[in-house]
């Protein structure tokens, strides 16, 4: 039996649409079927772990119902929100795109672009808590299904960190925004752990 690693399916973020918050991001149409599509594609799944935002609860929301499972929420799945949310209010990613290159250009784990906003070095503490979640997870998860949704990514600096750990640096950020380009993880792409 596995543990699941999911990205959300597609959002409305992910289509250019216009945001009000990072947490209130819904699915779009094609989001939902794609969670439908999901949820025919996995074995039965006995426990469901979503971040506390809304497109990982509407990607579980198939399974959920087909299984009659209550979803546990963890604090540290969200995605990376390393832009001000109050700067981000009311805008797509044609509007960001300005902040997010500006962002990047400067790789230095501790910025912080606000004080509502993440560092990466805060995404990497993250991450590093939730594998060791994972580990204390996994043997009960030997004869059993567990299905985590969470977000591109967070996923994407998980999997690094799960295929080869490596400390916080200037480097790991550089690798990570040139994975994040070069081989972004899809919606509804499935990792096992």
């Amino acid at each position: 039996m596995s543990i699941f690693l999911i990205r959300h399916a597609e959002s409305e973020a992910n289509i250019n649409g216009k945001t009000r918050s990072h947490a209130s991001i819904a699915l779009s149409e094609n989001g939902h079927t794609q969670a439908k599509e999901l949820c025919s594609k996995l074995p039965k799944i006995d426990h469901v772990i979503v971040s506390e935002y809304l497109r990982t609860h509407q990607t579980a929301a198939p399974i959920l119902e087909k299984y009659d499972l209550n979803f546990e929420v963890d604090e540290h799945l969200y995605e990376f929100s390393y832009l001000s949310e109050r700067k981000c209010a009311n805008t797509n990613l044609n509007d960001r795109k300005a902040w997010v290159n500006a962002y990047w250009e400067k790789m230095d784990c501790q910025y912080r672009d606000a004080d509502d906003a993440e560092s990466f070095k805060d995404l990497y503490l993250r991450v590093q808590a939730f594998q060791e979640k994972l580990k204390t997870l996994a043997p009960r998860y030997a004869e059993k299904n567990l299905a985590v949704f969470s977000h591109g990514q967070f996923l994407q600096l998980l999997i690094m960190q799960i295929q080869q750990p490596r400390l916080l640096s200037k480097e790991l950020m550089q690798h990570f925004r040139s994975d994040l380009v070069r081989q972004p993880i899809k919606n509804t792409e499935v990792f096992t752990y």
